[in-house]
């Protein structure tokens, strides 16, 4: 069946008016209403601070820079509050202190011994000083450790919760912990005074769970041991803009690129502190670290479902993690008082799951091996997120950091010809190797993002809370109707259809897409529509698992594209409807991941392409009439709100302005495979722009030595998926996804 072509439709702007503060967690403002006195041994260290805050006021700082070591205060001689100079706040430019408040041993520095440790315990979101975390002088005097608590950025009410601009989330606000703790560390080295570096931990409660977390990540080569109480995970959408959702919190940040307060993508993925991505990297960097993650079953301020997300991150990337879910099970009246946000006695919390471990000299005791990242004095604690790079440069001992934003892509005109790679100063030269494409290709994922709108990410997840509607069984073939959320605005429903039978414990699994079509996911599955596009059921037959989903807007899949301009497109919204399909996929106990292809007929054929550009999951791309060039297609039919209006909107249905056509969208996919069934009597995508396409990507996958992965079939047909196509197709599949 022929796409639809809509009449072009814009879209409309992003709102800029977000709401302001909403009211936080319980644990929050209770200890908002009821902060303890700071006590007595915790007042200002006397002249030494004095002159250090008026040197601080006096120095002139390059926007971004660090105060020069040379004013930082002396260590205290006994316990004591200090302020310290740290990283400026692009927000309110200019020279910026934090108070540290720093408890010894005993009270006093000259009771530090070889066995001392170091411990940061940070306030909570709204907090100051010492509330909402494990309390210093206990920590202090029971681990045998110098204890911090650290004011940083935004701490207290007045900047955390009501000031204008929005809450930092742990980024400068752990840089500004690593850097009391890496005046401590130096004080005591240049004073000559003995302790044990390799006892280095952190701890903190709700807002200072996410620092604790943050500081960790920020300096991953220096921690023992991580107790993150109840701390936030990732600066999810519904508490970066308030959106309803599964936090009460409030960011305060704003979706629109004009506001002071705009949150950009990579800067929400930064502050995911399970960013899948981002582990891999401290692993590399030789992460140690053992990271409790202490969080309420019932926990509805920092919801538990992205601390279990997060959990299942770090264990995927086989770092040290303890969970220590707090259910009714676990609690005791006495140290685990509750399953919600409070948890109980966040000291003894500690304590107890610390156990012997924060015991010095005990045999199991949690050190860290290795220098820390203060003695490597390097800048390789690098994060790369989708547009540029988060640098943690230690070259000065103390942390800084950066983000390199990457320089925008060449948009080179001629996007028939992926085979080729630009210079800096626009030179043409021929692709040689895979790492000569990859820099093509992220040009192109660029480009394409310039006209369907920025891909979600991984930040963007919620909990997919999948229901089961319904089930039958018949001919061999199990179906179950799922809805399953995609975002914090929408749902989806879906037929999942597996093969009766065990005799093959892990099977391939395919992403069926449907085309445009009234029933959507149903015709795919079998229950409707074309008996000629029932592949999702043939594939099951076959002994495939099958997930065919609504396209946003078609079945039962009810959308309003111009109320939600956080997508900038039908295309993307469909994109990220896909890839939290794959999700739901990788869930199946039947399913293999690592056989896991995506195929789809005419809607769903060019729909199986765009996927694939984001989701490297998907290892096999089957598209039946899905494409040809758009030098030889009819561009506005692809404007509406559907597809992608900023085709009409941005580039005047000009097939030269746009940035992207599908000769590089088809190379960006290699080595992976790729068939194109492209009939010759297609009316709607001509089989010769077909052709074009294949044969230019196909110098790509010669780069990657993998001209077999790309495959073309061209039966004499309309715009259908003949029998023998589907089954040449399946064959080929099978062949390209063979059992491990």
């Amino acid at each position: 069946m022929a796409r639809s072509r809509p009449p072009h439709e814009s879209i409309s702007h992003v709102r800029d008016d977000l709401p302001g503060d909403s009211l936080l967690g319980d644990d929050i403002r209770k200890n908002n209403s009821r902060r303890r006195p700071v006590p007595r041994r915790c007042v200002a260290a006397g002249p030494v601070v004095l002159v250090a805050v008026a040197l601080v006021f006096f120095t002139r700082l390059l926007p971004g820079t660090l105060y020069g070591q040379e004013i930082l205060p002396a260590l205290p001689a006994t316990d004591a509050a200090v302020e310290i100079p740290v990283q400026e706040w692009p927000m309110r430019p200019g020279p910026r202190t934090v108070r540290v408040l720093v408890h010894y041993p005993q009270g006093r520095l000259d009771a530090v011994r070889p066995e001392t440790g170091l411990f940061l315990t940070l306030h909570n979101w709204g907090g100051t000083d010492c509330v909402g975390t494990a309390n210093p002088a206990t920590l202090a005097a029971r681990c045998k450790c110098v204890a911090l608590c650290v004011n940083y950025l935004q701490s207290g009410p007045r900047d955390s919760i009501e000031g204008p601009e929005p809450y930092d989330f742990g980024w400068l606000q752990a840089l500004d912990a690593l850097r009391a703790l890496h005046w401590v560390w130096q004080g005591l080295r240049q004073q000559g005074i003995p302790f044990d570096d390799r006892r280095l931990y952190v701890t903190g409660g709700s807002g200072g769970g996410n620092v604790s977390l943050m500081a960790n990540k920020l300096a991953p080569r220096t921690f023992a041991a991580v107790f993150d109480l109840c701390g936030m995970a990732k600066l999810s959408d519904d508490i970066a803009f308030d959106f309803p959702g599964g936090s009460s919190l409030n960011a305060r940040y704003s979706r629109d690129p004009t506001s002071p307060n705009f949150l950009s993508r990579d800067r929400q993925e930064l502050h995911f502190v399970g960013h899948p991505h981002h582990l891999a990297r401290q692993k590399e960097l030789g992460h140690q670290a053992r990271i409790h993650v202490i969080h309420g079953a019932n926990d509805d301020v920092c919801p538990i479902a992205d601390a279990r997300e997060m959990i299942a991150n770090f264990e995927t990337s086989r770092l040290p993690v303890v969970p220590v879910i707090v259910d009714d099970k676990r609690l005791d009246g006495k140290v685990f008082t509750s399953t919600g946000h409070a948890l109980g006695d966040r000291t003894e919390i500690v304590l107890k799951v610390g156990g012997t471990g924060l015991e010095p000299g005990h045999p199991q005791a949690l050190v860290r091996t290795g220098p820390t990242d203060f003695e490597r004095r390097d800048d390789k604690v690098r994060y790369r997120t989708s547009r540029g790079e988060w640098v943690v440069s230690y070259r000065q001992g103390w942390p800084e950091g950066r983000f390199f934003a990457d320089p925008p892509p060449r948009d080179d005109p001629d996007h028939l010809d992926p085979g080729y790679r630009l210079t800096g100063n626009g030179e043409r030269l021929p692709l040689r190797t895979p790492a000569d494409w990859e820099e093509r290709r992220r040009q192109i994922i660029w480009n394409f993002e310039r006209v369907a709108g920025e891909f979600p990410g991984p930040a963007r997840r919620v909990p997919l809370e999948v229901e089961t509607l319904e089930e039958t069984r018949e001919g061999g073939v199990v179906r179950r109707k799922l809805r399953y959320r995609t975002d914090h605005s929408s749902h989806v429903s879906a037929w999942l259809l597996i093969p009766e039978g065990d005799d093959q414990p892990l099977r391939p699994a395919a992403l069926c897409l449907h085309q445009t079509n009234s029933v959507g996911k149903d015709e795919p599955a079998g229950l409707g529509g074309d008996p000629e596009l029932h592949y999702a059921l043939e594939l099951t037959r076959r002994g495939w698992v099958t997930l065919s989903p609504d396209y946003p807007s078609f079945g039962e899949h009810a959308w309003d594209f111009a109320a939600h301009p956080e997508y900038a497109s039908g295309t993307m919204k469909a994109i990220w409807d896909n890839v939290r399909a794959m999700d739901l996929l990788q869930q199946v106990p039947e399913v293999d991941p690592q056989r896991i292809a995506v195929i789809g007929h005419s809607l769903g054929g060019h729909n199986a392409i765009f996927t694939a550009l984001f989701e490297p999951r998907i290892r096999a791309v089957v598209s039946s009439c899905g494409f040809t060039s758009f030098t030889r297609d009819d561009l506005p039919s692809w404007t509406g709100p559907r597809y992608m209006p900023r085709i009409a909107t941005e580039f005047d249905n000009d097939v030269r302005k746009v940035p992207f056509d599908f000769p590089e969208l088809v190379a960006a996919i290699a080595p992976r495979f790729f068939l194109a069934v492209a009939p010759t009597e297609d009316q709607d995508f001509d089989v010769e722009g077909v052709r074009h396409s294949i044969g230019a990507a196909m110098r790509v996958y010669h780069v990657d030595n993998a001209d077999e992965n790309l495959q073309a079939l061209h039966p004499v047909a309309p715009h259908s998926f003949p029998r023998d196509a589907r089954r040449s197709a399946y064959e080929l599949l099978e062949r390209a996804l063979p059992p491990r």
